[in-house]
Parts: C-alpha cells; sequence; structure tokens
C-alpha cells in the first residue's frame, strides 16, 4: 500500500509544472497529442483508464500489464491532407520480470511542391514533412491491485526533408488502480516529458499532459456488460480538457461505443465499433472509430490488436 501512495503522491506532484495556462502555439510535436487506439477514441479519448495491450504503450505504459504472453496493435488513422498518422507496438510479458514494450508512432505528408517568394509557382524541388516517436515501455505489477508502467522515448521531427529537424528524449509515466468493491479502475498517466525541441534558433516544448480517469463497469449480466469513462486532462498548451464516453458489449463478441469531448478546440462527439475475432479463429479484436470536427471533415480510425 505504501509503494502506491508514494506513486500518486509522485504523479501529484506533475500539475505543478502544467500550470503555465493558455500557450497555444508554444508547443511543438503535436503529432504526440493524436490518440492511437480506436477503442478509447471512440470513447471520447477517455484513454487513460482503458489501457489494455500494446496500444497502451502510447498513452499509459500500465496498461500492458493486461497482456498474458505477447501482444500486438497496430493503428492507422488517415488526417485531412494526405497525412497519415500510425501506431505499432509490441508487448512481451516476461512474467515475474514484468511487462516490456516496444511501439513508434509516425506522422508523414505525402510529397508537396516547395514554393518561395521569388517562384511562388514552385521551384521544381518537392518535400516532405515526417515526425516519429520510438518508445521502450516497461510496466510491473506491485500489488494484486496497483500496476505502474514507464516509457522512454526518442522523439525526431523532419519539418522540411532532413534540413529542417530537431530531436529529443521524453518519459511518459502511468499507474491503474481496480477497486473491486466499486466495480471501477482508476488511470492517472503524464506523457512527453522531455527536454524541447529545437529548430534552427527556436526552442519549443514538448506537449505534456496529465491525465486521470475512471472506468467503471455500470451493468454486467449474462451476455451482457456496459462500461462508463470520464477523464479529466490537463495539457501543458491549453486549459483543462475533459472526456465521457461509454461502452457496451455483447456476448464479449461485438461492442458499440460513443463519447464527448468538453473543451476542446474543434473535436467534439465520436462513435465507433469494436469485434472480437476470436469466432474466426485468431485471438485479438478490430476496432473502428469515427471522430467528428466542428470545422474540419469527420477522420476514421482503426486498430488490430493480437495476442500470441
Amino acid at each position: 500500500m505504501r509503494t502506491v501512495l508514494r506513486a500518486f503522491a509522485l504523479l501529484a506532484l506533475v500539475p505543478g509544472l502544467l500550470l503555465a495556462g493558455n500557450r497555444s502555439g508554444s508547443v511543438s510535436g503535436q503529432f504526440l497529442k493524436i490518440p492511437t487506439s480506436a477503442r478509447s477514441t471512440a470513447m471520447g479519448s477517455a484513454m487513460v483508464s482503458m489501457a489494455e495491450g500494446a496500444g497502451s504503450i502510447a498513452y499509459n505504459p500500465a496498461g500492458m500489464l493486461t497482456i498474458s504472453n505477447a501482444s500486438f496493435s497496430g493503428t492507422y488513422n488517415q488526417w485531412w491532407a494526405d497525412i497519415s498518422h500510425m501506431f505499432l507496438g509490441v508487448g512481451v510479458n516476461l512474467d515475474w520480470i514484468g511487462t516490456i514494450g516496444v511501439g513508434a508512432t509516425i506522422l508523414t505528408t505525402d510529397d508537396m511542391p516547395e514554393t518561395t517568394p521569388q517562384f511562388p509557382e514552385g521551384t521544381g524541388r518537392m518535400f516532405k514533412s515526417a515526425e516519429v516517436a520510438y518508445t521502450f515501455s516497461y510496466a510491473r505489477q506491485l500489488s494484486e491491485q496497483f500496476g505502474l508502467g514507464l516509457s522512454v522515448k526518442y522523439i525526431h521531427s523532419n519539418l522540411f526533408n532532413s534540413e529542417l529537424d530537431a530531436s529529443s528524449i521524453a518519459f511518459d509515466i502511468g499507474t491503474l488502480y481496480d477497486i473491486e468493491v466499486l466495480r471501477t479502475r482508476l488511470g492517472i498517466s503524464v506523457t512527453n516529458l522531455g527536454r524541447d525541441l529545437k529548430y534552427l534558433n527556436e526552442q519549443y516544448s514538448l506537449p505534456t499532459t496529465l491525465r486521470f480517469g475512471a472506468r467503471v463497469n455500470v451493468y454486467e449480466e449474462g451476455d451482457h456488460r456496459a462500461y462508463a469513462v470520464i477523464q479529466i486532462g490537463r495539457p501543458n498548451d491549453a486549459e483543462e480538457q475533459y472526456n465521457l464516453g461509454a461502452e457496451y458489449t455483447f456476448q464479449d463478441m461485438f461492442s458499440l461505443r460513443a463519447g464527448y469531448r468538453f473543451n476542446y478546440d474543434t473535436e467534439n462527439v465520436s462513435a465507433g465499433l469494436g469485434v472480437n475475432l476470436q469466432s474466426l479463429g485468431i485471438p485479438g479484436t478490430l476496432d473502428y472509430s469515427y471522430t467528428n470536427y466542428k470545422y474540419l471533415a469527420g477522420t476514421n480510425m482503426f486498430t488490430v490488436e493480437i495476442g500470441f
């Protein structure tokens, strides 16, 4: 119990680092804020307490503790203007040692023509932008109810081919705490704690975010199960954000999900579904989510999680 309290006390110190208020435009590495799980995205991006499998490497490494042997997770998210966003992760349970995982978050654009004031129609040269974060994670069950996960990530950003780039090292920490008597799971994470990205002579902070969330099993009887989730997030470049979501599962085979985001600039409602692939002889799930935006077209995300 002392270990649990110390871990929560450590995380409780972090809000002081995030009280700078709205700092829009002063934070780089924004691709690190894009969700990487279709399941949690469908539920309003209330992700921290829903962390499970290899996909949790990107936002709460404690979720890897749900891996029984080994797990692979892959997510594809088609954004606007031919921008692609992907996540790939693998986690392995090493029994009493703990669970380790590796992951990569990637955002890329298609080739674009270079234009300048002298050549507004194009110079004849093409360029592209790409950002990637390589992550190594470790998680361990510290008590029957409490798990802790840690990640270190290498972030590299190319804004103009390889001519304008920046790199950084960052850390994540996440916890999960099950309160069985209340049929509730609590989750806390802090992501992207690290040094600034420096482009030429300009430095920009990483998008550090503190999240606290709860998942409640509101109904479970026979073939039916329903979860409700809530999350409060504190990014270092915006005010507090609130996320609500729900999931209904029938026969542990098919799930319907919906969610809503509060105090976001453009994102609001989202929905999706999930299919257990056991009927096809595959130990895994396939999830889909749709997110609506106020001023832009909605986005579609697909995630597959396969156990071994």
